[in-house]
């Protein structure tokens, strides 16, 4: 339970509400075009879902890995199983960050480092400060 409810250690924890917005923000901002190309009926595949799944899946799969991000988003915003949102995180900067910066694309791979190890630090550490899972560890203690 201490996992996934981590306990709430002081002012410091402040950062990890910080590094979960970030990527919050990110996650949605990336994310949100994409719904509204497929409620408009221009659905957009991307590129990287058809370098590693082939053409065949790639829109499908792009909204999957969409509703994935979304919903990861709002679990960073609301803080509710923040470390369980974090794994899906650490996967996917993962997989779209080392290939910018193998080719060579500093700008863009810095980005998605940055990302990767915020959302590594969270999976590690949790994130207590204003969040619902602070919330639920603090009935869980009582």
């Amino acid at each position: 339970m201490r996992f996934l409810f981590p306990e709430n250690e002081g002012w410091g924890t402040a950062a990890f509400l910080a590094l979960r917005v970030v990527v919050a923000a990110f996650w949605l901002r990336s994310a949100i075009p994409r719904w509204v190309a497929l409620a408009a009926g221009h659905p957009v595949a991307n590129g990287v879902v058809r370098n590693l799944f082939g053409t065949s899946m790639v829109v499908p799969l792009t909204y999957l890995f969409t509703l994935f991000e979304t919903l990861g988003a709002i679990s960073f915003l609301l803080g509710l199983l923040t470390r369980i949102a974090s794994v899906w995180a650490v996967v996917e900067f993962a997989i779209i960050g080392f290939p910018p910066l193998l080719a060579g694309n500093s700008e863009q791979g810095l980005v998605l480092a940055l990302l990767f190890s915020a959302s590594l630090v969270l999976l590690l550490n949790g994130s207590p400060t204003l969040s619902l899972d602070g919330l639920i560890a603090k009935r869980v203690r009582k």
